[in-house]
């Protein structure tokens, strides 16, 4: 079990979360750069049963590129992206990992949507690297 915790910017939203993260990603596809305004975002998913938010996120809905629909959760006032869900996982919430306190938890096990990643970012030897999403 990893215990994590993490706030946004301003405070307003905070997060505990307890439990198994059985995917921690980074994912280089145009909608996570631009919803993070990075060169791509650093997810670990966990049981949304597992994670306890304090504070109201506001979200934003949009389709995928395979049609899913991505719910992201952002603070109102600082506009700290949060956390992020796809129709596909039911009951999983992807933390964003550069919230986290325990920032040394995040190791990244793939990098996705690697056919959409900034032309500048190098990936790291040894994480396996898939143009789409794997199946």
């Amino acid at each position: 079990m990893t215990k994590l915790s993490g706030k946004c910017l301003c405070g307003d939203i905070s997060f505990e979360a307890d439990g198994d993260v059985p995917v921690m990603a980074n994912c280089h596809c145009t909608a996570c750069r631009q919803s993070t305004g990075s060169a791509y975002a650093t997810l670990m998913f966990m049981k949304q049963d597992n994670v306890q938010i304090t504070g109201t996120p506001k979200t934003y809905q949009h389709k995928s590129d395979t049609g899913n629909v991505m719910t992201k959760h952002f603070c109102a006032n600082c506009g700290t992206p949060m956390f992020t869900q796809n129709s596909a996982r039911e009951g999983m919430l992807g933390l964003r990992a550069g919230l986290l306190n325990e920032h040394e938890e995040f190791v990244p096990k793939a990098n996705v949507y690697t056919s959409s990643k900034m032309k500048a970012t190098v990936l790291e030897d040894g994480i396996p690297a898939f143009d789409k999403m794997p199946g």
